[in-house]
């Protein structure tokens, strides 16, 4: 068949496209422009794009760039500052994952005349009971499901993930064989648009806004120190808080309304539930208290508990009390099989 390649110059879909042309499929190349923005460094992405190009050339592929910086400005950056300065931690990848990056790579496959779009992710696609849904890759550290779960079920049954069954050092091995350019390039960023994940520096200038400082407070309310601005903080940081304790103390809670931040021992960064602020379903609609495996932030192993499904949001109740769970982060489900059920946004609790 007729597929394009989400190619981003990296060695996974670099590998993803030499997979699919070895099983005989017809390829076009596409590259899109994310964050292309006059006001921050934007050399990474122009490097990016020449090794895609040189790649296309090197296989005999047809090769298209396509900017969707306004969308994803307006759609991720914005929310995500937004977020940050009203004290959430948001995940941009899982929301840029449906409303941008699939929803225009699936626009431009078919301006192409492909039938399928084909992306360097870690998981693998599968269809169930005639519906759609993601499983955990083998390689759990890599494994890029959980970031995938809000995927509607029309783009995910035109979606290809061929490196589903790999692990990293596999695909690694296979662009040191074929002797590709990038088989020793590194990982992409954890946030595409942050320079080395400095968070505040890139909302006060993103958003010119530079947050009031404020008053640290114990969760009694006693005042223990100042802060520099909510957006320098997240729920269960410990370093930079310029306050002196006895004991240890963590980031538990982000008082938005009144500009404050609330500190306390690491007990008091357990929680026994969550509620998220919607529902997604993929495995199957989960209509009634059903027994999941959880993950609450991307890097987590999954733990058990019991999803409750409200109108339009899901409960969750731990079995064992969990660290750090965060506004804004994915709340993802898992059956016994590592397969996608279900999840949302986690919500204030």
């Amino acid at each position: 068949m007729k597929i394009a390649v989400a190619m981003s110059g990296g060695v996974d879909s670099s590998v993803t496209a030499i997979l699919l042309q070895g099983q005989g499929h017809e390829l076009v190349g596409i590259t899109a422009g994310f964050f292309n923005h006059p006001d921050f460094d934007n050399r990474q992405y122009f490097e990016s794009l020449e090794d895609a190009k040189k790649l296309c050339i090197k296989m005999g592929v047809d090769h298209f760039t396509f900017d969707f910086s306004h969308k994803f400005s307006t759609e991720i950056v914005n929310p995500f500052c937004q977020d940050y300065l009203s004290g959430k931690t948001p995940n941009p990848c899982i929301n840029c994952n449906r409303k941008v990056k699939f929803k225009e790579l699936l626009a431009a496959a078919d301006s192409l005349g492909c039938e399928k779009l084909a992306t360097g992710h870690y998981a693998k696609n599968k269809f169930y009971n005639g519906r759609y849904t993601l499983s955990m890759s083998p390689d759990r550290k890599k494994d890029q499901s959980y970031f995938l779960f809000m995927l509607s079920q029309e783009q995910l049954s035109r979606s290809l993930f061929p490196l589903g069954d790999y692990t990293k050092e596999s695909i690694r091995q296979i662009a040191a064989d074929y002797n590709l350019d990038v088989k020793d390039k590194s990982d992409s960023q954890e946030i595409c648009f942050i320079p080395d994940n400095r968070h505040p520096e890139f909302i006060e200038k993103w958003t010119g806004r530079l947050p009031e400082p404020g008053k640290i407070t114990d969760s009694s309310g006693k005042i223990l120190g100042e802060h520099k601005g909510i957006h320098h903080y997240t729920i269960g940081q410990r370093r930079g808080m310029g306050i002196a304790a006895p004991y240890p103390l963590y980031v538990i809670a982000i008082d938005s309304i009144n500009n404050r931040i609330i500190a306390g021992p690491e007990e008091e960064l357990y929680s026994s539930s969550l509620d998220t602020v919607n529902a997604f379903h993929m495995k199957y609609q989960i209509t009634e208290k059903t027994e999941a495996w959880i993950k609450t932030r991307s890097t987590q192993i999954p733990v058990k508990g019991i999803v409750l499904p409200g109108l339009d949001s899901f409960h969750v109740k731990f079995y064992e009390p969990q660290r750090g769970i965060t506004a804004g982060q994915g709340a993802v489900f898992y059956d016994d099989e590592m397969d996608i059920i279900g999840g949302g946004i986690i919500g204030e609790n």
